[in-house]
């Protein structure tokens, strides 16, 4: 449960673009509306519905139930089930394919999104939100979403292949799998039927059976979006892409207004915002003035026209279009997301404009700090609350040894007389022969490097009577800010359920989770 927040101001750990997007009434020329309110996203639902093709929505269905029906909950079968009626939106959230579903904040994705959903359905009847969790399968940053960080040990998919990640074979990843199924051998735990899981098919499918699973019991039904028959539904927008630079020209213009507003623009557009996947990679389609170059080959206007059209799973948009894509396909309402895909998405509404394609509500995620009772326990026997230890852990240290060591620490009474001595010796001195001067402040000099060593000393003697608050605070300032960054982006989740047993975790996650909240939570776990 929530036990507390802070404002994300507060914290540098946060952009100041973060601590400003919690009221979107500032970003009011950048978005359609802003999303402060349930309310606002019930105007959008029925905007989008209005404008929603009933042909997408049927393959649209008809991909997902083939990707997700031997393998989904009954909550997501509910969900699946009520995306074929036409009063059904969706509320969106996307990540990469991070190597177990890691770090902390994927999750907190994807449970604001339930979270969302939940709370839309029950402030009206009239309409049906579900959500949907967008495999960024696309992504051709294997080193990004290779490794995960669990119980001090790295987890690491050592592989060769290149190009689209999800389009990666498991032939490689069987050393690290096991690895992770090793930390858990023996446990009767709930992890067991994640780790049961077979390697077969591609990573992605591999990770669509691994977070479906994950999370079965919040309905969340997880798109792999990279394929024919949904890409189908995106060749208008391939096509207008080839035809023009308005996408270009859209961003240009936004990136102006944005800096007009003093704010640094997230992505740059490019002429041509679409790359081609081909021979295990993802290469970049150059306009040029004789047609198109791609990977050192001129085609003309006509010739990609008529490859996107005909295998449009070919091609692949860059991050100024694929939340048009997104867009195209999901009867979506609202995307949520971090705050550096909040600030590039501010700048995507004439994209969407010039692509005559619904621009929906955008959300930034709560951020989650979580405490666990062990840590709760040190910190109950520190003088601080989970806030201070958000600053740099070395100063928090000596303002605690210098609460603990009181007066034993103090040096003012010594040093104001010791700065009086100083003084009258070189006056002495002066006043005795001016030659002295020098002998005078050498010696003083002497002085305070006994003094120094003297206060070292009590230091020290002080930290050894007070070595277990201090290796508390070590572990406190650890465990709620890692390396002095923000948790969610360095632990994975399992790190907070290192029995196994993660649904009480997810729970107390998805209980804390307030979805127009803006500030930094802390949640009891």
């Amino acid at each position: 449960m929530k036990f507390s927040e802070a404002n994300r101001a507060d914290f540098k750990q946060f952009s100041s673009f973060s601590a400003r997007f919690g009221n979107q009434s500032v970003f009011e020329d950048f978005l359609t509306r802003p999303n402060n309110a349930l309310e606002d996203l019930v105007t959008q639902a029925k905007e989008k519905l209005a404008q929603y093709p009933a042909s997408n929505r049927t393959v649209l269905h008809s991909e997902l139930t083939r990707q997700l029906k031997s393998i989904a909950s009954e909550s997501q079968l509910k969900n699946l089930a009520s995306l074929e009626k036409a009063n059904t939106v969706t509320v969106t959230t996307g990540h990469q394919l991070t190597l177990f579903g890691g770090p902390l904040y994927l999750v907190y994705k994807a449970l604001h999104i339930a979270k969302l959903a939940e709370e839309f359905n029950t402030a009206q009847s009239d309409l049906t939100a579900v959500p949907v969790f967008w495999m960024a399968s696309e992504d051709h940053d294997h080193d990004e979403i290779s490794t995960a960080h669990l119980f001090n040990q790295e987890l690491k998919w050592e592989t060769t292949q290149t190009g689209p990640v999800g389009r990666m074979s498991l032939n490689e990843i069987e050393p690290v799998w096991e690895q992770l199924k090793s930390l858990f051998a023996g446990k009767e735990t709930e992890i067991r039927k994640l780790l049961e899981q077979e390697l077969f098919g591609s990573y992605a499918d591999f990770m669509q059976r691994f977070l479906t699973i994950l999370f079965a019991d919040y309905g969340i039904l997880v798109l792999q979006p990279d394929t024919h028959v949904l890409k189908e539904l995106f060749i208008p927008v391939l096509e207008k892409e080839l035809q023009s630079d308005g996408s270009f020209q859209g961003v240009s213009i936004t990136n102006a207004q944005l800096k007009q507003a003093g704010l640094e623009p997230q992505a740059n557009a490019r002429s041509c915002n679409l790359f081609v996947l081909k021979d295990q990679a993802r290469v970049r389609i150059d306009r040029t003035e004789n047609g198109f170059a791609v990977d050192g080959v001129i085609y003309t206007l006509n010739q990609m026209q008529e490859w996107a059209s005909a295998s449009p799973e070919d091609f692949s948009p860059n991050v100024i279009l694929r939340p048009v894509y997104q867009e195209t396909i999901l009867p979506n309402i609202a995307y949520v997301g971090g705050g550096g895909e909040m600030a590039y998405w501010i700048q995507l509404k004439g994209v969407f404009k010039h692509m005559n394609t619904f621009y929906p509500a955008i959300q930034q995620r709560n951020s989650i700090v979580l405490v666990d009772d062990g840590t709760n326990k040190k910190m109950e026997n520190l003088p601080y609350d989970w806030q201070a230890f958000a600053q740099p852990k070395e100063g928090l240290k000596k303002q605690l040894l210098e609460s603990l060591g009181g007066d034993a620490v103090d040096m003012a009474a010594i040093r104001e007389p010791f700065e009086a001595l100083h003084l009258a010796m070189v006056k002495k001195a002066k006043e005795t022969d001016s030659s002295l001067e020098s002998f005078a402040e050498a010696e003083a000099v002497r002085l305070k490097k006994q003094l120094e060593n003297f206060e070292q000393r009590l230091v020290k003697q002080v930290k050894q009577q007070h070595d277990q608050s201090l290796k508390n605070c070590d572990f406190v300032a650890e465990r709620l800010f890692p390396n002095g960054g923000l948790q969610e982006r360095h632990y994975h989740w399992l790190h907070f359920a290192p029995s196994g047993d993660y649904k009480r975790l997810f729970e107390a996650i998805y209980a804390g989770i307030e979805p127009y909240n803006p500030n930094l939570l802390a949640i009891k776990v």
